[in-house]
Formats: structure tokens, C-alpha cells, sequence
């Protein structure tokens, strides 16, 4: 009698582990405007009133998919950082997943599913700026310290989102030197936070 219990929520888990991956794919694909119900499930390969079985439609579907997306970026950030207070310059480039997903919901005016993070305690950016608040023993940043936390995220997301363009502008051709170029990036970045938060 139990395995008969255990297939049907395996099946379940299976299915909404399926439409959540599909949804995370298609948020940074097509944005949480363009994308359907419809093309979600297909994606999935299963039948689309499963979208509001599970999920309750749409928009709980995006925003279990948008969690995922930002606890695997949160694990990624983490991993990626040496000194485990701030995140590792230009590790977004390796997360471009996430990256398109947060892009296309601000782009469409999703703020709720853009901002997931802050509602889920798993944002890297404002994890940083606490730990800096409590170097510095104040328990609220002012404007320049937001200021320099912003200029951080902006070249941040603007090299991830525009790597392929900086690169042709640049005349930056082949792989070695793009990894020279981003080396030198990254150590640029680390002098820039030096200054700022030291």
C-alpha cells in the first residue's frame, strides 16, 4: 500500500520540479509577460492545467520558479566569493540564468518577482551592504554608502548583461584575452572596493 502512495507524489514533485525549471528558463527567455501558461507546460512536457493544479496558475508559478532561480544564485554567489562578505567581482557573468530573469522582470515591471530575493533573506547584494553596516557599526546606510553599493551592483549586472558587447567594442577577439580582460576587470573592481569600504 505504500509504494501506491509514494508514486503518485513522486509523479507530483517530478511534475513541479519540471514546470518550475521550464518557467525558470522562460522567465529570462521571454519575460513574465510574454510567457504562457501554455508554452510553460509544453516546455515541461505536461498538460498545462497542471500550472493551476499545482501552483494556482501563473503567477505562483513564476514565483516558485523565481525562488529557485534565487536560492541557486545565492549557493553560486557564496561559492564563488573568497572572502564570504562580498560577492566575488563579476561571478554574475557565470550566472546568466538568473541574470536574464532578473533583467526581463524589471524590464516588464514585475518588481515582486525582480525583488524575490529581498522576500526570501537570499540577496547577495544586500547581504554585502549589512556586513559592510556592521563593519562600520551603523545600524543604517547612508547615501553614500548606497550610492557605492549601487555603482557596484550597476557594473556588476551591466558587465554580465553586456560581456559579448564590451568585448566587440573593445576589439577584444579571442578567449585568451578575454579572460585577461576580465582578469583585469576583477582586479580593477577589488581596488575600487578596497578604497571605498576600507
Amino acid at each position: 500500500m505504500e509504494k501506491t502512495k509514494e508514486r503518485p507524489l513522486r509523479d507530483r514533485v517530478d511534475t513541479e520540479e519540471r514546470l518550475i525549471e521550464a518557467a525558470a528558463d522562460l522567465l529570462g527567455e521571454l519575460g513574465p509577460r510574454a510567457v504562457s501558461v501554455r508554452v510553460i507546460a509544453e516546455r515541461a512536457g505536461v498538460n498545462h492545467g497542471l500550472v493551476h493544479h499545482y501552483f494556482g496558475g501563473k503567477a505562483g508559478l513564476l514565483r516558485s520558479a523565481m525562488t529557485k532561480l534565487v536560492k541557486d544564485h545565492e549557493s553560486y554567489a557564496v561559492g564563488q566569493s573568497k572572502d564570504k562578505r562580498y560577492p566575488a567581482p563579476l561571478a554574475l557573468t557565470g550566472d546568466q540564468r538568473y541574470l536574464r530573469a532578473v533583467l526581463r522582470c524589471v524590464l516588464d515591471g514585475e518588481m515582486e518577482l525582480a525583488e524575490m530575493e529581498l522576500t526570501t533573506d537570499s540577496s547577495v547584494p544586500r547581504a554585502a551592504l549589512t556586513a559592510e553596516m556592521k563593519r562600520r557599526n551603523v545600524s543604517q546606510a547612508d547615501a553614500q554608502l548606497k550610492a557605492a553599493f549601487g555603482l557596484f551592483m550597476a557594473t556588476e549586472m551591466g558587465w554580465a548583461a553586456l560581456e559579448p558587447f564590451i568585448f566587440s567594442v573593445t576589439q577584444t577577439a579571442n578567449d585568451k584575452e578575454k579572460q585577461e580582460v576580465r582578469d583585469a576587470a576583477r582586479t580593477q573592481l577589488r581596488q575600487m572596493e578596497i578604497e571605498k569600504f576600507r
